[in-house]
């Protein structure tokens, strides 16, 4: 919300330009300008990227630090044992992944003490509540973006699926067109994918724009059948979950022109993608030059696919 100057001299004195607030040469003539408490309501994109990505290694950097380096468990070789051949033995290793703590997002704004004194809204609170909206919806949209083309090769493109090759999730020059009729299909075929991956079938998500979740509701979703919701999307208003899929509605997601709008839809658990705030951080400092305050917030934190298998991307458009 834009910072209003309620002491305006036109807004409380009559006598126009150039009368100054605090003096008498309008006593006669005062007509306030009345403003209602009664706020309009900022509408803030929804935010998820707390419900899918993990924080495992959060608090190994909360205290000092701003790199941790994960290690990864080593596949071990299966060999064939026959009598009287001697056998091999490994040296397990793995390299070690290396999660930055290397991104940073702040807001801030200055109230001015008349304001906050003489206000019938508490100001410093509004403000700072819309600043955390947008700051959460900077760095979702921030952690959505990048997680383009970080899905396994298998996992993603015209070609996805580690052992069939054969499922079509869209390339450049070559997305996929969704319709009412096939976007239950495409989440079915990005559920094979993790499949293919030997993923966990346990908390698996799907981020997908607002047109296609409505052509899920139009489509198959309809049916209570297919969620195993009485009463159905329809009735319900719910997306819900499909084929083991909890679906979360985004505005965030990343586009891309490609002779037209395309969209980037992404799929997995929160085992594939990792992130970490070191430092959030709120303050308020005195303005040295007038009488007021400065209001600032900082978050400095990072992310990184750890376990691409776990990720899966639908390159498509409505």
């Amino acid at each position: 919300m834009a910072r209003t100057n309620i002491l305006n001299a036109g807004d409380y004195y009559g006598a126009g330009a150039g009368v100054d607030q605090y003096g008498s040469a309008a006593a006669g003539k005062v007509i306030p300008a009345l403003f209602s408490k009664k706020v309009l309501r900022n509408f803030y994109k929804d935010t998820f990227y707390n419900d899918i990505c993990n924080t495992d290694y959060e608090g190994e950097i909360k205290g000092q630090g701003d790199t941790v380096y994960i290690r990864a468990t080593p596949e071990l070789t299966v060999g064939t044992y026959k009598i009287g051949t001697n056998i091999s033995y490994e040296v397990p290793t793995d390299a070690a992944l290396q999660l930055d703590i290397d991104r940073a997002k702040y807001l801030a704004f200055k109230i001015d003490d008349i304001d906050k004194a003489q206000s019938d809204l508490a100001l410093v609170n509004m403000w700072a509540a819309d600043a955390a909206h947008q700051l959460r919806i900077s760095v979702d949209s921030e952690v959505l973006t990048y997680m383009t083309g970080t899905a396994h090769a298998s996992n993603l493109g015209t070609t996805a699926g580690a052992i069939s090759g054969n499922i079509n999730l869209g390339t450049t020059g070559s997305a996929v067109q969704i319709t009412s009729t096939n976007a239950v299909d495409k989440i079915v075929e990005m559920g094979q994918v993790l499949d293919e991956q030997n993923i966990p079938s346990e908390n698996r998500w799907i981020v997908a724009p607002a047109w296609f979740c409505a052509l899920l509701k139009l489509g198959d979703l309809k049916r209570a059948d297919i969620t195993g919701d009485g009463t159905g999307v329809i009735r319900s208003g719910l997306v819900g979950q499909v084929d083991r899929f909890m679906i979360y509605q985004s505005n965030n997601l990343p586009t891309a022109s490609d002779t037209g709008t395309k969209y980037y839809i992404y799929a997995g658990t929160k085992e594939a993608t990792t992130f970490a705030s070191q430092i959030t951080k709120t303050e308020t400092l005195r303005i040295q030059d007038n009488f007021g305050e400065y209001w600032r917030t900082l978050m400095v934190y990072g992310r990184k696919v750890v376990q691409p298998a776990a990720l899966t991307e639908l390159y498509c458009y409505k």
